[in-house]
């Protein structure tokens, strides 16, 4: 990943001991991850007595400010490298996107020698990029009627290679005011409006609604929602076919949502999903764009019960949660069957699945993680293109040339096993094409 290096340097007078003072740097865009490390002569070392002895002249706290006079967190003098980002920061500090601007070092001059000190910082900014993390946005702890706590369910999904993980335990948010921390994974706050009409995952804030979610009317139903849409919630439909109680009985008109969960569960052979994934096919053909992703809906381990399963990936400029939710809404998703699923990278002239594309653009679509006899699908509204993957193929590609139509997206259709039928163990987002003229 690419990286910028800022050096600094701050002399410390002996009159300054005993303040606070700042050090003020400006942070460039889009920066995933900073790291800021600083160095000065604190220790010395001397013979006293044919003894090697150690004294401290100096010492230098160190504490943060972020652009708008927010205070993200000390470290004394202790450590002498701290990191921050969204995703989480070192002890002491708040996990906070690094915002373009001018942020300050708070300068502690403990103690200081006479003849003063040279302090040196370098602060490291590693930038964004476009890459693909996969995780699930539907799982359930505790907090409701899981069978693993928050830490335990965090630790399974990273187990199972996941970089993202959305927390979303029926009617109760309560979990989300003390989320796990796991390295490598991005635990973000979700709550399942769970009701007798219907299911819907409300993304990415800790409280997205006060009112209670036990409503009995359709106006109190669109209330709710729209409360929910006003804190920032993405609001996701969850399997809405589903048969005889979770169906989405309130009707795809009760209020704006951002995205259908289309995949619910391990497998697409169930007739809840395949029923979705033929609406959602409908609704495109009639000009509609419809996000959608999948949610392993996971209670508890068990042989297709597993975080991740089915696993949605996403590409995103990094793994924070704001990230993560703008490549969800913005549908620059697949769906796949698991983590070591088939995979996809879908490029149409720069933009993504989820974008539209000027008429005429074409859709190149690159196929990895493959088995032999995988058939690969480009699906429009005008029909379907098939390319079967020869025996011991790990990666094909495909290009779409547009002629008119008004969607293009892909699949992967497999047998995962002997004894089951094919069925699609991939689904991706489409790219939309605008009209001529």
């Amino acid at each position: 990943m690419r990286e910028n290096v800022l050096h600094l340097t701050r002399f410390i007078s002996s009159a300054e001991e005993r303040t606070y003072f700042t050090l003020p740097f400006d942070a460039p865009e889009n920066v995933e991850r900073m790291t800021i490390s600083y160095s000065y002569p604190r220790r010395v070392r001397y013979e006293q007595d044919g003894m090697v002895c150690e004294r401290e002249d100096n010492i230098i706290d160190l504490a943060l400010r972020a652009p708008g006079n927010r205070y993200i967190g000390a470290s004394g003098s202790d450590r002498s490298t701290i990191e921050l980002s969204a995703q989480g920061s070192s002890q002491g500090y708040a996990a906070t996107s690094i915002d373009a601007g001018t942020w300050e070092i708070i300068i502690g001059a403990y103690k200081v020698q006479p003849e003063g000190v040279t302090v040196e910082y370098d602060i490291t900014f590693t930038l964004k990029e476009l890459r693909r993390f996969q995780g699930d946005v539907h799982m359930h702890t505790t907090g409701s009627d899981g069978v693993l706590s928050p830490e335990e369910l965090a630790k399974l999904c990273r187990w199972q290679k996941l970089d993202f993980a959305f927390i979303t335990d029926h009617n109760n948010y309560a979990e989300n005011d003390h989320l796990p921390r796991v390295p490598g994974l991005t635990v973000i706050p979700g709550a399942e409006w769970t009701h007798y009409m219907g299911h819907s995952g409300f993304l990415g804030v800790r409280r997205p609604y006060e009112c209670p979610f036990c409503v009995n009317t359709r106006e109190e139903a669109q209330a709710l929602v729209r409360e929910a849409r006003e804190r920032g919630a993405m609001i996701v439909v969850n399997h809405p076919f589903c048969k005889p109680e979770c169906g989405w009985k309130w009707g795809f008109d009760l209020a704006p949502y951002d995205a259908v969960e289309i995949w619910n569960g391990p497998l697409m052979l169930d007739n809840e999903n395949t029923a979705c994934l033929s609406w959602w096919q409908e609704q495109l053909c009639q000009g509609k764009h419809i996000p959608v992703l999948g949610g392993s809906d996971f209670h508890r381990p068990g042989p297709m019960s597993l975080p991740g399963i089915p696993c949605t990936c996403v590409y995103a400029l990094s793994r924070s949660p704001e990230d993560i939710l703008g490549a969800l809404r913005s549908g620059h998703a697949y769906v796949k069957f698991a983590p070591d699923g088939p995979d996809l990278s879908v490029d149409a002239n720069g933009s993504l699945m989820g974008d539209a594309v000027p008429a005429g653009t074409a859709v190149r679509a690159v196929f990895t993680a493959l088995r032999g006899g995988d058939r690969l699908q480009c699906i429009t509204d005008r029909g379907v293109e098939e390319l079967t993957a020869a025996p011991g193929a790990l990666e094909a590609s495909m290009t779409f040339e547009h002629r008119g139509e008004r969607f293009v997206r892909f699949q992967v259709v497999r047998a995962l096993a002997r004894q089951l039928p094919q069925m699609p163990v991939l689904i991706s987002n489409p790219i939309y094409f605008k009209e001529e003229g």
